[in-house]
C-alpha cells in the first residue's frame, strides 16, 4: 500500500514536459523590447519542444503585476516570466513588491544584453559626455532627466548621476515613447534610450554614451560611458527567463537547452542583433549569480542616492 501511494507522486516528478501549451508572461506592454524578444523566440521554442509557447502581456505597476502573477503560479513548467535586470532593484524603490528574486523565482537562463544610449537634445551645449558632466555640475538642480517607473532608464540615470556627482531633477514617465517625445522636443535635458528608439530618432538626438562595457555594434561611433567620462560604469539592459520557485530541474534544463538552440538559430540571432539585442544564454546558476550581483549594485546606488521604497 505504501508503494502504491508513492507511485502518483513519483510520476508527477518525472512526467513528460511539456504536455500542453506554455505561457511566457511579459510584464510590459506590447511593442517594447520585452515583447519583441518573447514573440521572436516563442515559435521556435514551440517547434523544438512540441507544444505551443504563448507570449502573454500582463501590464501594470512597473512590471509587478506580471512578475507577481508568475511568482504565485504553480511550479509546473507551464508559466514563465520574461524577466529584466531591473527586478534586482524592485524592492529598493517599490514598497508594494512582496517577492524576493532569489527566493521566489527559479532561474533558467539569461537571454540577451542590450545597451541603452545616454541621449540629449542637439541644442544642449555639450558635444561629448565630459562636457555634459561639467555642464550639469555647473547647473546643480537645473537639469532634468526622464525616468521610467523603476525600469532600466531609471537605474541608468541614478548610477550616472551618482558617479558623475550630478544633482538633477527626475521627471517620471509612463512609457519610453512619452519620455522620448519630450527629449526630442527639448523639454527634458537627458534620458537613457533603448537601441531601437535611438535608431529611429538619431537625427533628432545626440548620443553621448552607451551603458554597456563595450560599444554598440549598431552605433560603434558612440563611446561607452565608461570610456567617455565615468570609468567603471557598466549597466546594460538584459532579459532572462525565470519561473516560480520550485520548478523541477529536468524541466529547467529542457527549457534552457531549447533556448540555447533557439538563440543560436541564424535567423533569430540576426533579428536580435539588428534590433540591438546580443544573445547571451547561460546556465541557471549563472543567472542566479547575476541577479545577486545586480541586487548589490542597485543597493549601493539606492544608498548613495538616498532612495526609499514608496
Amino acid at each position: 500500500m505504501a508503494l502504491v501511494a508513492v507511485l502518483p507522486a513519483a510520476h508527477a516528478q518525472t512526467g513528460k514536459w511539456p504536455e500542453k501549451p506554455v505561457r511566457i508572461i511579459v510584464a510590459a506592454a506590447s511593442g517594447g523590447g520585452d515583447d519583441f524578444v518573447t514573440r521572436l523566440i516563442a515559435p521556435k521554442l514551440g517547434e523544438l519542444l512540441g507544444q505551443q509557447f504563448i507570449a502573454e502581456n500582463r501590464v501594470g505597476v512597473g512590471g509587478m503585476i506580471g512578475q507577481t502573477f508568475v511568482q504565485k503560479s504553480a511550479p509546473d513548467g507551464y508559466t514563465w516570466l520574461l524577466a529584466g535586470g531591473s527586478m534586482a532593484g524592485a524592492r529598493l524603490i517599490n514598497a508594494h513588491v512582496t517577492y524576493d528574486v532569489l527566493r521566489d523565482f527559479t532561474p533558467v537562463t539569461l537571454l540577451e544584453t542590450s545597451p541603452f544610449f545616454m541621449v540629449v537634445h542637439p541644442s544642449v551645449p555639450a558635444k561629448n559626455l565630459k562636457e555634459y558632466v561639467a555642464l550639469a555640475r555647473a547647473r546643480p538642480g537645473n537639469m532634468t532627466f526622464a525616468t521610467l517607473g523603476g525600469q532600466m532608464p531609471y537605474w541608468n540615470a541614478m548610477l550616472f548621476n551618482s558617479m558623475a556627482r550630478i544633482k538633477a531633477v527626475e521627471v517620471p514617465y509612463k512609457s519610453l515613447a512619452e519620455a522620448g517625445i519630450d527629449v526630442i522636443a527639448g523639454r527634458i535635458d537627458y534620458y537613457f534610450a533603448p537601441s531601437a528608439q535611438y535608431a529611429a530618432n538619431q537625427a533628432r538626438l545626440r548620443a553621448l554614451g552607451v551603458t554597456s562595457p563595450a560599444r554598440s555594434a549598431m552605433f560603434p561611433q558612440v563611446p561607452t560611458i565608461a570610456e567617455a567620462a565615468l570609468p567603471g560604469y557598466d549597466l546594460p539592459a538584459w532579459r532572462s527567463i525565470m519561473g516560480p520557485a520550485g520548478v523541477r530541474r529536468d524541466i529547467v534544463d529542457s527549457l534552457n537547452a531549447a533556448i540555447r538552440r533557439t538563440l543560436a538559430t541564424p535567423d533569430i540571432r540576426d533579428k536580435m542583433l539588428a534590433a540591438g539585442h546580443e544573445p547571451q544564454p547561460g546556465s541557471p546558476e549563472e543567472l542566479g549569480k547575476r541577479y545577486a550581483a545586480w541586487m548589490a549594485i542597485f543597493g549601493k546606488v539606492a544608498q548613495e542616492a538616498g532612495l526609499k521604497p514608496q
